[in-house]
């Protein structure tokens, strides 16, 4: 089911302007728990040590906590209304306003000529951006291999530099769980659309720990001043009360 969104000429393609992406993304991450506090001074041992007390499931369930506070709502994922819909991911407390960051579309990103051949089979959960670059959403099998392998390689000592817990059942970022938003209906329309927004270089690095995204080729001294992460939002359309399931739009006609 395709549908129509008009943009005026001479206008990007946004929901909402990329600073306010960046202010609710800051505003959510800053209240996140941080094993290890941004205002310490560096010690390596302690930091380790830090990580190695992590208790994963209450880290999720302060989380959750701090994005209700922050944000007046939250999101899990559930079985789908939809008939054979599988997962879907429903707004299980307070209301979602229009113009809202709703979720993260999590995964390995791609660029186009980047090898995605075997990821992709059987896979449902690559996301196309407008330029060609891809994210791999797929929390199984080799996609997940692969994430965990490249959040590895790109690790800083003991500091994360982007989120892997969305492959696991306890969340640091709830809102890493957009792959799993359904399509809509000609029933039930769409109440987010997806909006592209590349990471600024000069991201706070502790927060970085909670970026669900990571590149799938190494950085190199060029990348360094010149490659931003892509992140992949979903963006309320309307609002969203509690109980709603959230539904894209798979196939936009941009005119």
């Amino acid at each position: 089911y395709r549908s129509a969104r008009t943009v005026d000429q001479g206008h990007s393609d946004k929901l909402i302007a990329d600073h306010v992406v960046l202010h609710s993304i800051l505003g959510l991450f800053s209240g996140f728990h941080q094993f290890y506090q941004p205002e310490q001074k560096i010690c390596l041992e302690t930091a380790y040590k830090a990580l190695a007390s992590r208790d994963p499931a209450k880290i999720a369930r302060l989380n959750s906590q701090a994005t209700g506070a922050l944000l007046g709502f939250t999101v899990e994922r559930g079985p789908s209304t939809l008939p054979q819909g599988g997962t879907g991911v429903f707004v299980t407390s307070g209301c979602v306003p229009k113009g809202s960051v709703v979720a993260f579309y999590p995964g390995t990103v791609y660029y186009p000529h980047e090898a995605i051949f075997f990821q992709s089979i059987g896979n449902s959960f690559i996301f196309r951006c407008i330029d060609g670059v891809l994210i791999d959403g797929n929390d199984r099998g080799l996609s997940k291999m692969i994430f965990n392998s490249c959040s590895q390689r790109d690790r800083q000592g003991p500091f994360n530099v982007c989120d892997s817990s969305w492959l696991t059942a306890c969340l640091q970022n709830p809102l890493a769980i957009g792959q799993y938003v359904n399509n809509q209906s000609k029933e039930l329309p769409a109440n987010v659309a997806y909006q592209e927004f590349s990471v600024p270089m000069d991201f706070p690095f502790h927060l970085r720990q909670f970026l669900p995204n990571v590149f799938y080729s190494p950085h190199s001294a060029e990348d360094l001043t010149q490659r931003a992460l892509r992140l992949v939002v979903l963006v309320s359309v309307r609002d969203i009360g509690a109980g709603e399931e959230l539904f894209s739009t798979y196939f936009t006609v941009v005119r």
